[in-house]
């Protein structure tokens, strides 16, 4: 997620507000420390405007 996020140049804090959730739950995210909701990843697949499994994609 981070390298797509990065790929956009869109800062966590950005996304954050973007999907209005707290920008530290975002970094949570990208180094694996919490669960989430498909709910949630969709929310951010659709702010970074890429597909879901895009999000899963661990060979970029």
């Amino acid at each position: 997620m981070a390298y797509i996020r990065k790929s956009k140049k869109i800062s966590q804090i950005k996304l954050a507000e973007i999907v209005d959730m707290n920008f530290n739950y975002i970094g949570q995210i990208e180094r694996g420390e919490t669960n989430v909701t498909i709910n949630t990843i969709t929310k951010i697949a659709n702010a970074l405007d890429t597909d879901v499994k895009d999000l899963f994609d661990f060979t970029l």
